[in-house]
């Protein structure tokens, strides 16, 4: 039985056996982190290097997901993971699933494909830190994802950080040449305003049909971590089911 050992919060034994090696090459230098006053005067501080250590989609060229995500079941991408939770209980419920989970920062990212490792889903579970919309935006083929999670997407608040925003006319347009007619998909929030602008988004676009703009609990066993914390406070979450045309 596969194994939930809980978010991937605190250092994995991969953070600490590089630390060691690190140690071994590299003596007087920290990483970064808390420092007494006696280790601050004899090492230098150097922060881990997630961004080089984390994985990611080759930089250019067209991205066949087929051919790049292991396995040979259907195609699911849980996008906005987090610390990951949400792509192991995905696991779980769907041993038959092939899942490509995407975090644009890669901290979690690396720590959640160690984790990945580490409980032997490496053969189905492929895990990426980049840009959502510009990764989807050149992924092939046409019609390879059954299902795709969005979870808590675009946590900026401020009027010129628009741009910035991930679920979007062109996010769902690249969602839609990449989903094969029928295939779901599932985005949740914690905040009213947005849930209300993305269904207007998912209702305005050709590609997609409105299976249910208010689901009143996740049917998919991909709880992510800021959805278990927000039901532990009895916070109220915000979600929708749209079908792929």
């Amino acid at each position: 039985m596969l194994e939930d050992t809980g978010p991937p919060d605190t250092d994995t034994d991969t953070d600490r056996s590089w630390r060691a090696a690190f140690d071994l090459l590299h003596p007087g230098v920290i990483f970064g982190g808390p420092m007494s006053d006696e280790t601050t005067q004899s090492r230098t501080e150097v922060p881990v290097p997630y961004g080089t250590m984390a994985p990611r989609p080759p930089a250019e060229g067209e991205l066949d997901l087929d051919a790049l995500v292991p396995g040979h079941g259907p195609i699911e991408l849980d996008i906005g993971f987090g610390r990951g939770m949400s792509v192991v209980r995905r696991a779980a419920k769907a041993p038959d699933a092939r899942i490509l989970g995407i975090e644009i920062k890669a901290k979690l990212a690396f720590r959640l494909s160690e984790r990945v490792m580490r409980l032997g889903l490496s053969d189905r579970v492929l895990v990426w830190a980049c840009d959502a919309r510009e990764t989807l935006a050149r992924s092939g083929p046409a019609g390879c994802v059954s299902r795709a999670f969005v979870h808590f997407p675009d946590p900026w608040w401020k009027k010129r950080h628009t741009k910035r925003r991930v679920l979007g006319d062109d996010f769902l347009s690249s969602l839609a040449r990449l989903m094969a007619p029928g295939a779901e998909l599932f985005v949740q929030t914690d905040v009213e305003d947005r849930h209300a602008l993305y269904v207007s988004f998912v209702e305005a676009h050709p590609d997609f049909e409105l299976v249910d703009a208010h689901l009143d609990h996740n049917p998919f066993g991909s709880v992510s971590n800021r959805e278990a914390r927000a039901e532990e406070d009895g916070l109220p979450i915000h979600r929708l089911l749209a079908r792929r045309r």
